[in-house]
């Protein structure tokens, strides 16, 4: 698949939009790049992230992954101001885990090749 180290740098940059949108602070962020996969982790500390903001952001990163719509818009993520594209997030990786504990958010993905 072409413009993979791309794909992953537009996902960072949603997630740290996600992160940022709703008040984070002191963001870690680890990529690690495998033969068969890629795993994205950020960290952040935000206060009061909402539970309907967690479970609307669990939804739309956990929507089935489609490579046709991939494959077309990959390229259109972060080109808005006013929202984050979490459900195109989602639909360009295969996994996902996000949690919320302490004021601290931590979201990881996996990308598969």
């Amino acid at each position: 698949m072409k413009h993979n180290n791309q794909r992953n740098i537009k996902i960072v940059s949603e997630l740290m939009n996600f992160c940022y949108s709703n008040g984070g602070k002191n963001m870690t962020i680890d990529v690690k790049t495998e033969e068969d996969r890629t795993l994205i982790y950020i960290k952040s500390k935000i206060e009061n992230l909402s539970e309907a903001t967690l479970e609307i952001s669990r939804k739309l990163l956990n929507a089935p992954r489609c490579h046709e719509i991939e494959e077309y818009y990959w390229n259109l993520t972060g080109d808005d101001d006013t929202d984050s594209e979490l459900t195109l997030v989602g639909m360009m990786t295969d996994e996902t885990c996000i949690t919320y504990e302490d004021n601290i958010l931590e979201i990881k993905v996996v990308r598969k090749q």
